[in-house]
């Protein structure tokens, strides 16, 4: 029972279209963010997953993902500690998710994957020098890999 990396990026996108408050999904770069305007626009709030460096363990191996979730202050700021507080509340509500699929999707038995958390959130304001502010995360989806040369396809 492995996880590609499409797997893994469809469940996130699958939550991503599921949430209420999430408008928009995306994934690749974090430059691809800061220039919207020039390669695609963008309705907010954006949940995007940029690579982190996967793990290969003996016995295991471990998609990481940074996910940021990113939305638009007003000028004036004054919503600027509701962008952040729902911010963080998606983030978690993802975790939430994550903890709870137990079915079998797309030829993979969520149960046997275990969410590798950080332990931390990171909150930012205008990081991309524009009224945009938010909060990321990094996980990891970890599955049973037994290395099987018979399964290599040779």
């Amino acid at each position: 029972m492995k996880v590609s990396y499409n797997q893994a990026i469809k469940q996130i996108n699958d939550f991503a279209t599921a949430h209420e408050m999430v408008q928009s999904f995306g994934n690749g770069n974090l430059w691809e963010v800061t220039e919207h305007d020039q390669l695609k626009n963008f309705n907010y709030p954006l949940l995007w997953v940029s690579d982190e460096s996967a793990t290969a363990n003996s016995g295991t191996f471990t998609w990481n993902f940074r996910i940021i979730l990113i939305d638009i202050v007003k000028k004036d700021e004054s919503n600027e500690n509701e962008v952040k507080s729902d911010a963080v509340q998606i983030l978690v509500d993802l975790l939430s998710y994550f903890e709870q699929l137990s079915d079998t999707k797309n030829n993979v038995d969520w149960n046997k994957v275990q969410l590798e958390r950080s332990g931390s959130i990171e909150l930012f304001t205008e990081r991309f020098d524009d009224e945009l502010s938010g909060a990321s995360m990094t996980i990891g989806l970890t599955f049973p890999q037994n290395y099987n040369y018979c399964e290599v396809p040779i």
